[in-house]
Order: structure tokens, then C-alpha cells, then sequence
């Protein structure tokens, strides 16, 4: 089956379900997620740890930093239950920033916990009389365009969307960030919708790997080889 024929009502990629929002919320979450590996790389090299479980610990850092930044701003969030994770909420939907793990599967089995999979059923909160915003063109007008627009979609939808934000990372380096809206299929595997790149290394990151000429272009530099001198043979051995 078609996964939008089994979720109709998700919208079809972080930008649709957080309209105003995605730029200024895309800025947010860049900040902050590189100041937390920042101090997670530090941390992990002055412990001169040969295990990575403590650089990978900073999930909860990343729930707690991400949640923060957004309430400053007035923004909502929700208690995951069971676990009790606050996860912050941005234009009715749920932003969930994850380190994943290095395992093939890994997005697929996002919701294997109880508490994230509770993530996927939470109804959006009351619309209050002033909604904070992330986007400096935001006004009282569309507020209120916007409140008209999220009652219709609660006629339709009572869950709220779930933005979902990986980071692939090492204590040595930051990878990508990457979000997608998250949709549970029948089976309770995660699926996601539009996924996009919100973070990439700078190109002067891999200027010394890129100095290096391609073996698929070019011509290689042949090593110098020289003749060995034949050594003598010792007449006692």
C-alpha cells in the first residue's frame, strides 16, 4: 500500500507542517545542535575514553537543549509518557532531535520504545491568545489565519505531526543533520516524508582529502623505484 494512502492526513515534508516556521526553527536547531556536539567531542577527548558511550549519552542533552532553546521563545512542549521526555512543540507538531544510532534499521525502529512511540498519538495543545513565532515576518494577522487553519486541521487529524531530526555524528566530527516528518506504518515502523539536509559539513572541512587526485581522472604519480645493489655474498656464512 501507498504510505499516503495509509496517512492522509501528514503533510509531506518538515516545510509543509511547519510553514513560517522552518526557516527560523531550521537556524535553532543548527545552533544548538552544533553547540552540544561541541561539548560532547571535548568531553569525550579529555576523558581519552576508548568507548564511545558517553559521547552517544548526549541524547538526552540534545532533548534537554533543544526544549529550552524553543521554551525561552514561548513555545510549548509535550511529557512523553512513559519516559517523561519533554519534547518541544512548534506549529502543532512534535520536533524530536535524535542522535542516530549506527545501525542499518535504526530509523525504522525509532518508535520501538513505548515513550516514542506515544510521541506519534498526542493531540495538539489549545490554541492560546498569542502564539509565539520564529519567523521575523510573523504577525498578528496570520496568528490568526493560522489559528483558523489548525482548527481545520484538528477536524481532521488530532495528532500532531512528528518532525523528526537526525544527526550522524563522532566524537571527531559532525556529519549531517537531516529532518523528515515521521509516520508510523501498520507494522509500527517509522517511514518518513521528505527528508532533507539541514546541516552539511563547510567544503573546507575535507580540503585535505580533496587536494588528493582522483584515480578516476588524471594521470597517478608513479613512485620512484630504484635498482637494490646486490650485496655480497660473505664467504664464512
Amino acid at each position: 500500500m501507498n504510505p499516503d494512502q495509509r496517512h492522509p492526513a501528514s503533510p509531506d515534508s518538515p516545510s509543509a507542517a511547519l510553514g513560517a516556521e522552518t526557516d527560523g526553527l531550521r537556524h535553532l536547531l543548527v545552533e544548538t545542535i552544533e553547540a552540544r556536539h561541541t561539548l560532547a567531542a571535548d568531553a569525550h577527548l579529555v576523558s581519552e575514553s576508548r568507548y564511545g558511550m558517553g559521547f552517544g549519552s548526549q541524547w538526552r542533552d540534545l532533548l534537554d537543549d533543544t526544549r529550552e532553546a524553543l521554551t525561552d521563545r514561548g513555545f510549548e512542549s509535550c511529557r512523553l509518557a512513559p519516559g517523561g521526555h519533554s519534547i518541544p512543540v512548534v506549529n502543532n507538531c512534535l520536533v524530536y532531535v535524535w542522535r542516530v544510532p549506527n545501525h542499518p534499521d535504526a530509523v525504522n525502529e525509532f518508535a520501538s520504545s513505548p515513550t516514542r512511540k506515544s510521541g506519534f498519538a498526542v493531540p495538539p495543545p489549545e490554541p492560546g491568545l498569542w502564539e509565539p513565532s520564529l519567523s521575523d515576518e510573523h504577525d498578528a494577522a496570520d496568528n490568526q489565519n493560522e489559528g483558523e487553519v489548525e482548527q481545520a486541521l484538528r477536524a481532521v487529524d488530532d495528532a500532531m505531526s512528528v518532525i523528526l531530526v537526525m544527526i550522524k555524528s563522532s566524537p571527531w566530527r559532525l556529519h549531517s543533520v537531516d529532518w523528515a516528518v515521521a509516520v508510523l506504518d501498520e507494522d509500527g515502523k517509522v517511514e518518513l516524508r521528505g527528508t532533507e539536509p539541514i546541516w552539511v559539513p563547510e567544503p573546507d572541512a575535507d580540503a585535505s582529502t580533496s587536494e588528493v587526485e582522483s584515480f578516476d581522472s588524471g594521470a597517478p604519480i608513479e613512485p620512484t623505484v630504484e635498482a637494490r645493489e646486490q650485496e655480497e655474498t660473505d664467504p664464512d656464512a
